[in-house]
């Protein structure tokens, strides 16, 4: 069986400081520096088109992919903090597509970063 080859993640600057702005909108909170170690095709994704992967918390320690954050996923909490990263993200991509100025951004920070 072949293994998967996953690219690091490249994050478009100007979604991300938009995206961070718009949640903050809604009460979000965000570390200083945040960092997180992961594999995810997302990583090969960023490299053709530009992108954001945004984390968030459901409220719980639990560690992805088990049963104990399953459980933790049907809480209301969880519906709750999900339904904000949803609107977060919307709010992005609503002032992207309304400003062309942006668009131009995102575009020259993706090719920036490919160069």
């Amino acid at each position: 069986m072949a293994s998967t080859k996953y690219s690091h993640l490249d994050s478009n600057n100007t979604l991300v400081q938009l995206y961070q702005a718009n949640a903050e909108t809604l009460g979000v909170t965000f570390p200083p520096e945040a960092s997180f170690s992961a594999s995810t095709d997302m990583g090969n994704v960023s490299h053709v088109v530009p992108s954001i992967h945004p984390m968030y918390s459901i409220g719980t320690t639990a560690p992805n992919h088990s049963h104990a954050f399953t459980t933790a996923a049907i809480t209301e909490l969880a519906h709750e903090k999900t339904l904000i990263a949803s609107k977060a993200m919307v709010m992005t991509a609503i002032d992207v597509f309304c400003s062309k100025d942006l668009i131009d951004k995102v575009r020259n920070d993706f090719t920036n970063s490919h160069k």
